[in-house]
């Protein structure tokens, strides 16, 4: 039949002659679950930079998207169900974990009620206290040499 439409039948290279290819091998099912992604062949993967392919790649990780933003809405919604349910009874609001409501309180801090006092006898016994109180003068030298010498001390 090759010879009746004039077409030549493609042969392998001689160094992969006897060789099975590699995409040749038996297909794997995968289910095309699209629920609730309960099960692990029907969710889509996080990472698709296992595909080749640009096109393909940029789609399967927009459906990835698209599935996640659908099972955000859906948990929302059943948040604002039960809660609607519940009446008074419902749980608070979750409060977003951030570095300052996180963090160890630690016993060198200054709380709140405490800063009055504690800040000024800090600042009492500062060992730059009679700087700030103009008491002493500073011994500053501005200039804009690059190398200043002793003699533009006096």
């Amino acid at each position: 039949s090759n010879k009746d439409t004039g077409k030549k039948k493609r042969e392998a290279h001689p160094s992969l002659r006897g060789k099975k290819p590699i995409n040749s091998g038996p297909k794997k099912a995968v289910s095309k679950n699209k629920g609730d992604g309960s099960s692990s062949t029907g969710a889509l993967r996080k990472n698709p930079s296992h595909i080749g392919n640009k096109l393909k790649r940029s789609e399967v990780y927009g459906r990835y998207l698209q599935e996640k933003s659908k099972a955000k809405a859906a948990r929302k919604a059943a948040r604002i169900e039960e809660a609607e349910a519940l009446g008074e009874e419902a749980p608070e609001k979750a409060t977003p974990k951030t570095l300052d409501n996180t963090r160890e309180v630690e016993a060198t801090w200054v709380q709140q009620h405490d800063e009055d006092e504690v800040l000024e006898l800090d600042e009492a016994g500062d060992e730059f206290a009679p700087y700030f109180a103009d008491t002493v003068r500073p011994k500053i030298l501005v200039t804009t040499r690059p190398r200043p010498s002793q003699n533009l001390f006096y």
